[in-house]
């Protein structure tokens, strides 16, 4: 369907319709003008031809006939033409009548100040009367006297030159109505391509129609998400060779202990310690780098099937328990529960919320199952208020938490991964401080 606010669509249309009226009217003003102007028999002439027949006239009043044929044959020589000195006559015939206006009116030739007709091959015959009104004195127009000697060249340069000069006039007008935004965004494309990416177009671009005010929008949008993809892949990088310095360092440290002679055992221990801390690193980071570059559609995917909400919960707590015996975990969850998605994936993110829970919690953690919803609670030190957001970000550590584990070996990954794989599965995840103290993460299904 037409949309009436695709104001350049309107402008084009205004403009081609507008070009095309100038340009007939141009040609047509042109061509007639020209052609009466071309026309006329120049002035000089025309009182030459006045002339002509004024001496005519007066040798005819003088009644000599012999001088008046020969200035008639001299004309006639002269001129390269025909001239003669006729009386009209018109004599009705069979009882018929002519109104006195026609014999009034009636002429023999055309008047010398009258359009001589350019497209008819034979020259006119001009008619000079006698002041009598009977007599004329007629002249078939000389060829040098003719005007309109250029008119088909001159045909030729209205009917081509002209119309190719004013549609010229209007493509550059459509060409620079075009072209004028198009430059500015190619700018701003070429400044973004040479690493200016805070580089936008949308306040540069100059013209106000709806059209490219969408264009430089969507090319704006699409640049602040690629600044911000190039802005996390390098800050990622750079997080990700400092994380992974620290191992190295250690095994590199524990070699050198074993070349001094020092506990082999002790030694072997922190770096199979430290090789499986790089491993589990390099493991999520790849994981994680996979879940923000794949697109996943969760109507085809074919680990989707129904599974026991609550029993999966139930087996990774266990897990978690075992591992952390001085904890007390309180499950809020009915008795079963359906649900339809990629029980792998959901797993993996709740035994990494409990583990970091886990890791936090001082006495216990408890989870409360709803229809929709997995709240997840520990009673730790909690995050500052401003973190909630940030604690999902890759290889990025809670002030609180680093100051009450200084040694822990996160690497800041857990809860970046868990994020991709809810929105992997179109659910979300958030964080939140209780009311005493502690954290809950909300998994929303």
């Amino acid at each position: 369907m037409f949309n009436l606010k695709a104001s350049y669509f309107l402008r084009l249309c205004a403009l081609v319709i507008a070009g095309s009226i100038i340009l007939f009217g141009v040609i047509d003003y042109l061509v007639n003008h020209t052609e009466f102007r071309m026309s006329q028999i120049k002035v000089e002439h025309q009182e030459e031809l006045i002339a002509l027949g004024q001496q005519a006239e007066q040798l005819f009043l003088d009644g000599d006939m012999a001088a008046l044929s020969t200035y008639v044959k001299n004309i006639e020589q002269e001129h390269n033409t025909w001239a003669a000195v006729v009386q009209r006559e018109l004599t009705p015939l069979a009882d018929t009548q002519l109104q006195q206006y026609y014999l009034d009116e009636f002429t023999l030739g055309r008047n010398v100040r009258w359009k001589i007709h350019l497209y008819f091959p034979r020259n006119p015959v001009m008619d000079i009367p006698f002041a009598d009104d009977r007599t004329h004195f007629l002249i078939q127009l000389p060829s040098h006297m003719r005007p309109g000697n250029y008119w088909k060249v001159t045909y030729i340069v209205l009917q081509f030159f002209v119309p190719f000069l004013v549609l010229a006039g209007i493509c550059w007008l459509l060409y620079r109505a075009i072209m004028k935004p198009l430059k500015q965004l190619e700018q701003t494309t070429r400044a973004f391509a040479d690493g200016d990416l805070d580089s936008r177009v949308g306040d540069k671009i100059s013209s106000r129609d709806t059209e490219f005010k969408q264009i430089a929008a969507t090319f704006d949008k699409m640049a602040h998400c690629t600044a911000n993809t190039i802005r996390a892949q390098r800050q990622f990088i750079a997080d990700f060779s400092h994380e992974i310095r620290t191992p190295i360092t250690r095994i590199e440290t524990a070699l050198e202990c074993h070349k001094s002679g020092l506990d082999q055992p002790d030694m072997l221990s922190r770096v199979a310690k430290n090789t499986n801390t790089m491993r589990e690193l390099a493991e999520n980071t790849l994981t994680l780098t996979w879940l923000e570059n794949e697109r996943f559609c969760p109507h085809t995917d074919t680990a989707n099937s129904p599974f026991d909400l609550v029993d999966l919960i139930d087996c990774i707590a266990e897990e978690v328990k075992f591992e952390a015996p001085h904890l007390h975990f309180q499950l809020n969850m009915p008795e079963t529960q359906q649900h339809n998605s990629d029980a792998r994936v959901l797993g993996q993110v709740i035994e990494n919320v409990l583990r970091n829970a886990s890791r936090y919690a001082t006495k216990h953690i408890s989870v409360v199952v709803d229809k929709h919803t997995i709240q997840i609670l520990d009673d730790g030190p909690g995050v500052a208020e401003s973190e909630l957001e940030d604690i999902f970000q890759p290889f990025y550590r809670s002030h609180g938490y680093s100051h009450t584990q200084p040694d822990s070996h996160s690497f800041g990954l857990g809860l970046a991964l868990c994020k991709r794989q809810m929105e992997r599965l179109n659910g979300h995840i958030y964080a939140q401080n209780t009311p005493k103290s502690g954290l809950c993460i909300v998994i929303e299904l």
